[in-house]
């Protein structure tokens, strides 16, 4: 396998990943991987996005993993409207089949998100259409029961110590941050995927967001949509080994199909 550094300026924003290319061939599929919103806390053994794009390209598929704004090695702070502009411009690279994607093909892409990544996901999708598949995990119908009004100021506290905000000045309002977290809502728009193939997963032991989201996000999409709920299933379904064995094969049967 073969990796190519992935640096994106999104608005004056610099965003970092990296592709990961099977050995052979060329005019390869891509699956884009988008991580959730950090919580701060490590998990001993995890292996990361790595581990996942290399399944991938074992399979023969490109894949690319990334940081969003505020996380990682990329710049800026974290807003909801922020990625999804990020996973917009990523696309965009990717539709031009330029720098880091020079050789995949910009006609069989896929997407694979977790949690706010799966979030962003959806309603990028949404928006663009033009992709074989979009694989959520763990994603949030909305925003608004996980992250109330009245919980904002605690969130925003928590995202500065965990340093995925870190300008002083950011946000510039509190109302304004809670205003666009609402406007981008996943079950607003997810009958907008339809015809794009839809995969929901989630488990139904997940104690960050609960399974009933998984529900609200399938009864609201169209078909082609699949629900595949994990038996005790908590939210990190990346680490989980039916999870992902579910997600990696739908997502290679879309990207070949």
């Amino acid at each position: 396998m073969r990796e190519r550094a992935m640096v994106l300026d999104v608005g004056g924003v610099l965003l970092r990943g990296e592709v990961i290319l099977p050995r052979s061939g060329e005019r390869w599929p891509l699956v884009v991987l988008c991580h959730g919103i950090p919580s701060g806390e490590s998990v001993p053994g995890d292996p990361g996005y790595p581990a996942l794009a290399e399944r991938f390209a074992a399979a023969g598929c490109a894949a690319a993993y990334f940081n969003f704004r505020g996380t990682g090695l990329s710049e800026g702070d974290f807003s909801l409207g922020g990625w999804v502009s990020d996973l917009g411009a990523l696309l965009d690279e990717v539709e031009a089949a330029r720098g880091a994607f020079r050789g995949c093909d910009p006609g069989r892409v896929a997407l694979l998100g977790f949690s706010g990544g799966g979030a962003v996901s959806i309603i990028c999708a949404a928006r663009r259409g033009a992709l074989c598949g979009v694989a959520a995990v763990s994603s949030p119908a909305d925003f608004s029961r996980l992250l109330p009004r009245e919980g904002m100021a605690a969130f925003i506290a928590r995202a500065r110590e965990i340093g995925i905000i870190r300008d002083p000045a950011f946000p510039a309002s509190e109302e304004g941050y809670y205003r666009e977290m609402l406007a981008h809502s996943p079950v607003a728009v997810v009958a907008e995927v339809s015809p794009i193939p839809l995969l929901i997963v989630h488990g139904d032991a997940d104690d960050m967001v609960p399974v009933e989201e998984a529900y609200r996000l399938y009864e609201a999409a169209q078909e082609p949509k699949e629900l595949f709920i994990v038996k005790g299933g908590g939210h990190k379904l990346r680490l989980n080994e039916a999870a992902m064995d579910r997600a990696v094969s739908w997502v290679l049967e879309r990207l070949r199909g």
